[in-house]
């Protein structure tokens, strides 16, 4: 059931009062018949002030072919998303960020309509609404400081608001950095209950005997991470030989006309792609596996993967591991060709190649690709 209405908008519109619907909606249909819908009773003061509210969108979108403002907003579910537009002569599709303090950027092609836009704002809409809820909680990283007191001792946490989360889920980071990640749309009351109540868990784990914090690797000057399962200070010396990084005893040479992180993690990726080819074929034929295709590349949290269709991508960071554990990761990585899994037959077949690996795989545990474990062993 509808009714047309004219009011002192520069257009009329017809009001559907929809049944269970919760909320007023109001759209352009392809007639350029202007709807809005409502709630069964709901007043018509109130309908007809929501239209005012929206009625530069609705004329915008009753002429969708005039060039985009540079500031402009859509109706989303229960918002209205302002947004600003940046035309750019190189750009080809329309695209959208969310930037600092929840501000929503469209770069788009010169030449792109009003209507181009908002249908690339319809297709983001779910992803918009999760990120700006996000944003406006923990800023642009979607992160929030807050502390606990577990055993006496005042600990700090960091909320992560993720969009894909679904349930709370609380780890200790190797730095005794206590990290939850959750879903957009709890409080931060609700967040604080669940951390007290892992208090316990938390002292037990940071306080745990043996237990020293790890210090997260940075690449720069003065700086110290591995080389081969040695101590190796970065250094950045007036020099260009054209080739990186280079290492000079305990020393790791950067020149001073490249970028620190970029040249340490080239030079990283140079030695594990060395190292790693040193032991692929040998333990490819001990296995009877092909020679797989390899990759090097930056990977946070394991030091290496193999995929589905055989091919293993490797941590560039694998060179900061001792020569006999990067044998071990590309024996470990070759077995998963044949078992994809980590069952007993796994590691049956990987130890007839290499009998002491379950001594090497001990040891992994004193390494990181991101964290610093005190010395290693």
């Amino acid at each position: 059931m509808g009714h047309r209405h004219q009011s002192d908008t520069p257009f009329s519109y017809r009001v559907e009062y929809v049944p269970g619907t919760r909320r007023i909606e109001i759209f352009v249909r392809d007639n350029r018949d202007v709807v809005v819908r409502a709630p069964r009773g709901t007043p018509v003061e109130k309908i007809h002030a929501f239209v005012q509210e929206h009625a530069d969108t609705v004329v915008r979108d009753l002429n969708p072919t005039a060039p985009p403002p540079d500031t402009d907003s859509f109706t989303a579910p229960g918002r209205a998303i302002p947004f600003s537009v940046e035309r750019r002569p190189r750009c080809r599709t329309v695209t959208v960020e969310v930037r600092e303090g929840g501000r929503v950027v469209v770069k788009t092609p010169p030449a792109a309509t009003r209507e181009e836009i908002v249908d690339v704002l319809r297709a983001h809409e779910t992803w918009l609404l999760r990120t700006l809820a996000i944003v406006e909680k923990g800023g642009l990283r979607g992160e929030e400081h807050a502390s606990v007191v577990a055993g006496g001792t005042t600990v700090p946490y960091v909320i992560a608001y993720r969009s894909r989360a679904v349930n709370l889920t609380l780890n200790i980071l190797p730095d005794n950095t206590v990290r939850v990640t959750v879903p957009a749309t709890v409080s931060k009351d609700v967040v604080r209950a669940f951390v007290e109540s892992q208090a316990d868990f938390i002292h037990e784990k940071i306080a745990a005997p043996g237990r020293t914090p790890a210090r997260q690797f940075a690449f720069e000057d003065g700086e110290t991470l591995l080389v081969l399962g040695k101590k190796a200070t970065i250094r950045v010396i007036q020099a260009n030989n054209g080739q990186g990084a280079s290492l000079a005893g305990d020393t790791l040479l950067v020149p001073a006309d490249r970028p620190v992180r970029e040249t340490v993690s080239a030079f990283l990726r140079r030695t594990t792609w060395a190292e790693v080819n040193r032991y692929l074929p040998r333990y490819a034929g001990a296995l009877r596996v092909a020679v797989p295709q390899i990759h090097v590349r930056s990977l946070k949290t394991c030091w290496g993967n193999c995929r589905a269709d055989s091919r293993i991508v490797f941590n560039e960071r694998l060179a900061m591991l001792p020569t006999d554990l990067i044998e071990y990761v590309v024996a470990h990585e070759l077995c998963h060709i044949r078992y994809p899994h980590h069952q007993k037959t796994f590691y049956d077949a990987l130890r007839t190649v290499l009998q002491d690996a379950d001594e090497r795989k001990a040891r992994m545990k004193n390494y990181h690709p991101c964290w610093g474990k005190g010395d290693p062993l």
